[in-house]
């Protein structure tokens, strides 16, 4: 009769039980959908929220000497000049202000102004500035009523706040971004929970890999030469959508373009790079094994990198809308994707041209 077990086995075991549950409910976590908010990348903000209201505006037919008086407890640069509906008519410079003679108009200092309408974005101010090359711009509502006033120094002040942000996105030294300090500062044990279940998917995905593979295996078996560029194929394919993924991790915090035209360019740059790698390699193959073969693996080269090229834009934006690091699960889960979808489209282009 086996004895039973020992008090302290059965506690440790118990305790490895209760740690394996806790693991397994973080990973559970770690994949919950999370919701999804895009980081500004700065030059989307409206220009109406960071302008300022005039401290002091003049209608042209009042005198020199009457808008002097009003002055006298304001700093300005520049005058802004309304009609009595409050529509923008252009800036009096100080300088020439001070200048002119106490019964001269306003209207006849008076000098155009670049403006803004409201909704006018932020890096089409920054641009709109540089040109003009003016200290001050006007910002308006669609009628032309004065709104505000945007001083270049705000304008710059703004810039920098906000470019010095995505910056620090862009290297990856934001200091509030808990989740990359804890990617690479956190316990071992925390860093396997984050990073293990799209390591599991990617089991998954190869296990799948193995079934296709084996579904193949009587056309392999006859034309073995066949499985020689499955290898080279695959990493070609994991080669291409690792690029596109490090661009997009990196570049969707600061594109400001619809997913439908970065996917189409992406689409247009996978086949090209396909399409000149296909023109390598097939002189080569037709010498040595054959038409039909090199056909089939310049064909498959060029379908699989343009489905890289996409999975490698679309997995990270995915990711991130559901309020998942794309830093962890794209590498893992596009790859054996990627893999997957090469392989069922070189045995497919095979079978067409080879078998």
């Amino acid at each position: 009769m086996a004895s039973p077990c020992p008090v302290p086995v059965q506690q440790w075991g118990e305790r490895l039980l209760t740690w394996l549950k806790h693991v397994f409910r973080l990973m559970l976590e770690e994949l919950r959908p999370r919701p999804y908010a895009r980081q500004p990348s700065g030059t989307e903000e409206p220009v109406e929220n960071i302008a300022i209201p005039p401290e002091v505006t003049a209608h042209p037919g009042e005198t020199v000497a009457q808008v002097r008086k009003r002055l006298a407890n304001h700093d300005l640069s520049h005058l802004p000049l309304v009609d009595e509906t409050g529509r923008f008519l252009g800036m009096v410079p100080l300088a020439r202000l001070l200048s002119a003679s106490d019964n001269r108009t306003l209207e006849t200092l008076v000098k155009p102004a670049p403006t803004l309408v409201c909704g006018t974005s932020l890096h089409q101010a920054i641009a709109l500035a540089t040109e003009a090359g003016t200290p001050l711009l006007a910002v308006v509502d669609r009628e032309g009523r004065l709104t505000g006033l945007l001083p270049a120094e705000t304008l710059l002040r703004r810039v920098q706040d906000r470019y010095g942000e995505a910056l620090k996105r862009f290297t990856g030294i934001l200091e509030n971004s808990e989740q990359a300090v804890s990617a690479i500062e956190g316990q071992p044990g925390r860093r396997v929970i984050h990073r293990l279940p799209w390591l599991l998917v990617g089991t998954f995905g190869s296990m799948i890999a193995t079934v296709v593979m084996a579904g193949f295996e009587a056309e392999l078996r006859r034309e073995v030469e066949v499985a020689f560029f499955i290898p080279g194929l695959v990493y070609l394919a994991d080669a291409i959508g690792t690029q596109s993924e490090a661009i997009a991790v990196r570049g969707l915090s600061f594109s400001t373009a619809s997913l439908r035209r970065l996917w189409w360019g992406e689409l247009q740059t996978g086949i090209l790079l396909g399409l000149v790698l296909a023109l390598l390699v097939f002189p080569f193959i037709w010498i040595v094994f054959s038409a039909s073969l090199a056909l089939a693996v310049a064909l498959a080269l060029i379908f699989a990198s343009s489905v890289a090229t996409s999975i490698g834009l679309l997995f990270p934006w995915l990711l991130a809308r559901l309020g998942k690091d794309p830093a962890y699960g794209s590498g893992p889960v596009a790859t054996i994707i990627q893999d997957l979808l090469s392989l069922v489209i070189y045995f497919m282009v095979v079978s067409w041209l080879v078998f």
